[in-house]
């Protein structure tokens, strides 16, 4: 929680390092969108984490969500894209650049290859939602790129159903 907080401290003030991944698509003047999940399998719940940051880095909005339901690996990642869309969308966001760590999401949400088929309709559905936005594109990033997703999707243990963090 310590490490999230001080994140999202930086993020605030816009003393967030750039890594080199987002010098190259941080040329956009575009929102980018960070989000992850984790499986919480003995409490049989997953946990998903939404970051947005504008195109300086400075922290626009964060979530934190619980979903109560035994899922595996492959329906929580489905389950975060689904609820990070909704939620940039709950946030009046248009133009954006949505970053998971799930190369096979990622690459179905750019039309190149089939989503898993346990999850398809969620994912097709995520991709309606998408084509409602003006600019929107996908990007598959390493793990450690994604940390302060992964901890807002990890502090979704501790709470009942969501927290929400808007700048």
């Amino acid at each position: 929680m310590a490490e999230l907080l001080d994140f999202l401290n930086k993020a605030r003030n816009g003393g967030v390092k750039k890594s080199s991944q987002q010098l190259v698509y941080g040329a956009l003047d575009r929102y980018k969108i960070n989000l992850d999940g984790v499986v919480f399998a003995l409490q049989k719940s997953v946990g998903i984490g939404v970051l947005i940051r504008d195109s300086e880095g400075r922290l626009a909005g964060a979530c934190s969500k619980k979903i109560q339901a035994p899922l595996g690996a492959v329906e929580e990642e489905a389950k975060a894209v689904e609820f990070g869309l909704h939620f940039v969308k709950d946030m009046m966001i248009q133009d954006f650049i949505l970053k998971g760590d799930s190369l096979a999401f990622m690459n179905a949400l750019k039309e190149i290859s089939p989503p898993p088929s346990s999850v398809a309709a969620v994912v097709y559905g995520s991709l309606s939602t998408s084509h409602g936005f003006c600019q929107e594109e996908f990007f598959h990033v390493h793990q450690q790129s994604n940390r302060p997703a992964y901890l807002l999707a990890k502090h979704a243990l501790g709470i009942r159903d969501f927290s929400v963090w808007i700048e």
